[in-house]
């Protein structure tokens, strides 16, 4: 059974009122203020599930040409009234934020991640852009961290983009997530987050088989990435990820080895184009060239051995392909920023 997820967007409202519906649900957190040119450009989509004790955010903006700005405040009145105890921790994959947190000047460009304590007063400028939110109980994270000062607080370094890469493989594996799995992935979560707000010698032996995945994650990526390089090896993946040779190797012992899973992803690649609707169109030859491959006949013995029939039959086979991460039969509609805060308020 997988995790539920609560879905809402402004697109199923008049261009007019789109801003006010977003404004409607996101007052359970800030009371946010936008010029009317900027709110009819407004759209936005927000798709949200629990992990634990922590909610898990992920919001995509959706408007027509550059992404507009808009106020954000958490007053002392607003605090005393909603009594939210929480960290609020957003990655802005392209969101950005400016102004005060408390009295600590706040500023992040796209790509960063910063804390806000929604216990504290804020005053801030956003860009809207996507990002992905971890919402945290104060409870919770203070277990692992004590208490710190962590309003306003900007992750960078390489801690930061290792929480990052997990916040982002969080986000791809939100449809799939099922609740059976959702003990090892809050713990994990909170391993990582502690790691990269509080490095130290117990948060990091807690986030250590953690980092390593998120290294490995990192790797396959840029595996994935530059499978059509010549260039691409053990030497190059470690350079780029600031490893050493003998660290990526731990990393990939359970993968085959570097150079075994870079092979495998490159008759995975070809296979897929193969069977793709260019496929009849392809020249075997070529494509095992560019795949890296030295001649034609290593690529087809390694590509039988793999897969268990030729290049050339493997071009006779129809294959559906994967479809988007979110499913829209997995989502729960009715969403209430609201409500869900309550819940997790009252946790």
């Amino acid at each position: 059974m997988r995790n539920p997820i609560f879905s809402f967007s402004t697109q199923a409202f008049p261009q007019r009122s789109r801003f006010e519906a977003w404004r409607d649900e996101v007052s359970a957190l800030f009371d946010i203020n936008i010029s009317k040119s900027a709110a009819l450009a407004f759209n936005y989509r927000l798709a949200t599930c629990y992990i634990g004790d922590l909610l898990m955010g992920c919001g995509t903006w959706e408007g027509q040409g550059a992404p507009v700005q808009y106020e954000v405040k958490r007053s002392r009145q607003m605090i005393r009234s909603d009594h939210l105890d929480h960290y609020y921790i957003c990655l802005g994959i392209s969101h950005s934020i400016h102004g005060t947190a408390g009295r600590a000047h706040l500023a992040t460009e796209s790509s960063d991640i910063y804390v806000l304590d929604l216990a504290r007063e804020l005053e801030s400028v956003i860009v809207a852009g996507d990002t992905i939110i971890l919402t945290i109980p104060r409870d919770v994270l203070s277990a692992r961290l004590g208490h710190k000062d962590l309003h306003g607080h900007v992750v960078r370094g390489a801690l930061g983009g290792l929480l990052a890469d997990h916040m982002r493989a969080l986000k791809r594996q939100i449809s799939n997530l099922g609740i059976d799995e959702v003990p090892h992935v809050y713990q994990a979560t909170l391993a990582m987050v502690a790691a990269a707000l509080a490095p130290g010698a117990s948060t990091l032996q807690s986030a250590e088989p953690h980092i390593d995945q998120s290294l490995l994650n990192r790797a396959r990526h840029l595996i994935e990435q530059q499978l059509t390089s010549p260039d691409l090896s053990a030497a190059s993946l470690a350079h780029q990820l600031g490893l050493s040779r003998a660290r990526l190797y731990r990393l990939f012992a359970h993968e085959s080895g570097v150079a075994g899973y870079i092979q495998s992803r490159r008759l995975i690649r070809a296979n897929e184009q193969l069977q793709s609707e260019t496929g009849n169109r392809q020249r075997i030859s070529s494509l095992a060239f560019q795949l890296g491959f030295k001649s034609d006949a290593h690529f087809s013995r390694v590509f039988k051995a793999r897969f268990g029939y030729s290049p050339s039959e493997a071009r006779d086979r129809a294959v559906d392909q994967p479809q988007g991460e979110i499913k829209a039969g997995d989502m729960h509609t009715g969403f209430s920023l609201k409500k869900i805060l309550d819940q997790i308020n009252s946790n």
